[in-house]
């Protein structure tokens, strides 16, 4: 999905009873969120604050591979 800047993202109310997601919400509780989102576990949702920069993503990616390969 993309998400912008200002987005809201939650589950919906009627699911917030599902024990599935009550399971995730108490896992969430423990985590770090990262410096652009804003996490709401009562709502058990968040907001994006910010675009990531590159150096925010711990992600392994090496753009120079990708950029090699749309090159072709």
């Amino acid at each position: 999905y993309r998400v912008k800047p200002g987005d809201v993202i939650e589950v919906r109310e009627k699911s917030r009873n599902n024990s599935k997601f009550k399971e995730l919400a108490e896992l969430a509780a423990d985590k770090v969120v990262p410096p652009w989102l804003e996490q709401d576990l009562e709502k058990m949702g968040g907001t994006v604050l910010r675009l990531p920069i590159r150096e925010e993503i711990d992600v392994p990616v090496e753009e120079h591979l990708i950029v090699e390969l749309y090159s072709k």
